[in-house]
């Protein structure tokens, strides 16, 4: 037996000079097979071996998982070969070999070794037919996944093949012969030099191996150690991070500079692991298995972390954009880090990386509630709870249903976990939620006093809206949703968010008239969904004094955050950080031209989806803008907006107001929920001027954030409202 070493090409990423691939080897061939209950012969790998006497049958051949066209019985080895015609040697740049397997294999080309898998000892190593492998593989095809995949090169085909006849033999191994499963599918395909078509189709799945060397994008390597990596727990795995710095080209030679060691990783997400390109929870850890902390492509230090897969996001950057926008309005929003990711040396794709939702100083700033802390004020916070599916580590809650007309509501325990949450402290956050949905069981919600304008951050409540409409998000409010509370002495009230899963936003879904960027995600019918908005955000939406807010705030981000210009440069920056990758990206995962769940939009290419979405955003701003423009007839009560200026302002400078009468004249200062502020006073000349000064502080001299407020002038002849900015 000749042995030849096998180059990881994958690791040095190769550039081909090739015109295209063909398979010349499918799973489904007819194999000639011998079951390992003996030793075969020592030439069985050969070329010239004599297989007739061999059983025969098309594969894949094995037994157990129901991903086998031919049933054998429980062996601990199955030998397998099939021959393929090569014509012309000198039109062959590469090889590309695929595999699905249980548990182990070593590939052969005539005779010579060109692969075997990790858990099949030292190349050249003889393994006997009942020597077992060191460690078990699950295969991954029944569960609708690629095949495994090694480059075989010009230089090593060049020394293996021969014109006419040549064998592909593969020894298939087992952890013992009780093992309840074998399986063997194995690809042989080809890189032609010309535009000859030597062999056949490829299989729909194929791929090209990425052949890139460097990217602008950071890098990321995770090694498995051949294991796969499971729906939950985490296994241990290593991962290296080449990220050179901003703007400098990252080399897949180059050693790791932003992390070197160990993790776990799972897959994670609910309907999108139906995807082939999966998305992995990652925990930085250290080689004792524990928790690390550390800084990853320059966000702050943690050890949970998420490489988030767009899929069925063509355009790759919805999430992005959303969360960029939402922090840049001043609330947290997971940061987001674009990056290439190979496993096991194969490409795949463009990947995000992104914080998880957590407790942190850094994050969602809120206290931390220890075990140990089940009374008095450390009681009532912080806690994060989560408006979702039953999904993947999120198992514990309850289910609330207080109000008739509307289908209840899933809250799931997202911090403390499960795991460390007393029950004392299960109780106190589920008796909060419980007690501020009864504030809505009636209309005493809208009460001034005793409504729920205090029990919340109402400016925050706006913002989320905002966002979630102006993404016109499918699962807006009622899955992937976010509540959180810190303890009393901090903020006694109800937060919402961070915004969170974006994926199905923005023209991306095909129900619940998502594509459409006219109308009310709010108005939208879910009385078929299982999971509904929370009848508590419906109350909220029909106050008129919340819809005020509403566009109140949508004009002010209009000029903004959200405004055309702004929007277009984030649109623009996300598609240049990405830049080339894109295309390696869909050579990896090509679905430019098919639709994927639950596409609206099919562009054929990268650019026309960019494009879908540029012009979905522009549809819903314009027709947003038509819903929320500001009349009178909007305002709250008796308030009648009049001219005031600078405005915006800061608290260092001197306003001026347009008043119907000359003298003195009193002035309340509300929030735009008609919460009472502060109060002035000023004498107006005969032109009608009142210059007045307001230093941005309430009636106790505590500093107020900025936003929009209310001056409110009050006299025999005159009641006006002036609607000013306040900057910070």
């Amino acid at each position: 037996m000749r042995l030849i070493c096998l180059i990881a090409i994958l690791s040095v990423q190769t550039t081909f000079a090739l015109d295209h691939w063909e398979t010349a080897i499918y799973a489904s061939n007819t194999w000639h097979f011998f079951i390992g209950n003996q030793e075969p012969p020592a030439t069985w790998m050969d070329n010239e071996f004599d297989d007739s006497s061999w059983d025969q049958a098309q594969g894949g051949i094995g037994y157990g998982d129901g991903d086998d066209s031919y049933l054998i019985d429980a062996t601990s080895a199955l030998y397998l070969r099939t021959s393929f015609h090569v014509e012309d040697l000198d039109i062959l740049e590469a090889g590309l070999l695929h595999f699905d397997y249980d548990d182990g294999f070593i590939a052969f080309l005539n005779g010579g070794e060109v692969f075997r898998t990790f858990n099949m000892g030292e190349t050249g190593s003889f393994v006997a037919h009942d020597g077992g492998v060191s460690q078990g593989h699950e295969a991954i095809g029944y569960e609708g996944q690629v095949p495994e995949m090694e480059v075989l090169d010009a230089e090593l085909l060049a020394e293996l093949l021969q014109e006419g006849e040549n064998i592909l033999a593969i020894q298939l191994q087992n952890t013992d012969a009780n093992s309840s499963d074998l399986t063997g599918l194995f690809w042989l395909s080809f890189g032609i030099l010309d535009d000859s078509n030597p062999f056949g189709t490829l299989p729909q799945w194929f791929y090209s191996p990425s052949m890139f060397t460097s990217s602008l994008l950071p890098i990321v390597k995770i090694y498995t150690n051949g294991q796969t990596i499971p729906d939950e727990p985490k296994i241990d795995a290593t991962m290296g991070v080449i990220d050179n710095g901003p703007g400098l080209l990252n080399h897949i030679s180059d050693p790791f500079t932003g992390y070197d060691g160990h993790i776990g990783i799972e897959v994670r997400g609910a309907s999108s692991q139906m995807f082939p390109k999966k998305q992995y929870a990652v925990e930085t850890r250290d080689a004792q298995g524990d928790n690390l902390n550390t800084e990853l492509l320059g966000f702050p230090s943690e050890n949970d972390w998420i490489l988030h897969a767009p899929y069925s996001d063509k355009s790759l950057i919805r999430n992005a954009l959303v969360y960029t926008l939402a922090a840049q309005t001043g609330h947290y929003a997971t940061r987001t880090r674009f990056l290439e990711l190979f496993l096991n040396d194969n490409y795949q794709g463009v990947y995000i990386l992104m914080e998880k939702i957590k407790r942190d100083a850094n994050r969602v700033d809120i206290a931390t509630l220890n075990p140990d802390e089940i009374s008095g004020d450390d009681l009532s916070g912080g806690y994060i709870v989560k408006i979702d599916k039953w999904a993947g580590d999120e198992t514990d809650g309850w289910f609330s249903d207080p109000h008739p007309n509307y289908r209840g509501v899933t809250y799931q325990y997202h911090y403390p976990k499960e795991d460390d949450i007393a029950t004392e402290q299960r109780e106190y956050i589920q008796n909060f939620i419980t007690e501020f949905e009864a504030l809505f069981l009636d209309d005493t919600y809208l009460d001034p006093q005793d409504g729920y304008y205090d029990r919340i951050d109402f400016d925050q409540f706006v913002d989320y809206a905002i966002m979630q409409e102006f993404g016109k998000n499918v699962d807006g409010f009622r899955l992937s949703s976010f509540l959180y509370k810190d303890k009393d002495s901090n903020d006694p009230r109800l937060h919402t968010g961070p915004v969170w899963d974006f994926n199905l936003a923005f023209g991306n879904a095909n129900y619940y008239n998502g594509a459409n960027p006219v109308g009310w995600y709010f108005d939208t019918d879910l009385s078929r969904d299982s999971w509904r908005i929370p009848f508590w955000w419906y109350k909220i939406w029909e106050d008129q004094t919340f819809k005020y807010a509403f566009n109140v705030r949508w004009q002010e981000l209009r000029q903004t955050v959200l405004s055309d210009e702004h929007i277009q440069a984030m649109l623009d920056s996300l598609g240049s950080e990405i830049g080339a990758a894109q295309t390696r990206n869909f050579e990896r995962w090509p679905i430019l031209d098919e639709w994927v769940w639950p596409n609206s939009y099919v562009g054929g290419s990268y650019a026309n989806e960019i494009t879908f979405l540029q012009g979905w955003i522009n549809s819903r701003l314009t027709w947003m803008d038509s819903q929320t423009v500001e009349t009178n007839a909007e305002i709250p009560e008796y308030f009648r907006v009049s001219s005031v200026y600078p405005n915006p302002f800061n608290p260092q400078q001197t306003l001026t107001l347009r008043v119907d009468q000359p003298g003195y004249i009193e002035l309340k200062i509300f929030d735009i929920r008609g919460g009472y502020i502060n109060n002035l006073s000023g004498y107006a000349g005969n032109d009608g001027m009142l210059t007045i000064s307001w230093n941005g502080t309430d009636i106790q001299g505590k500093e107020i954030p900025g936003g929009v407020y209310f001056i409110l002038s009050e006299s025999i002849l005159e009641r006006n409202a002036y609607k000013v900015t306040l900057l910070r």
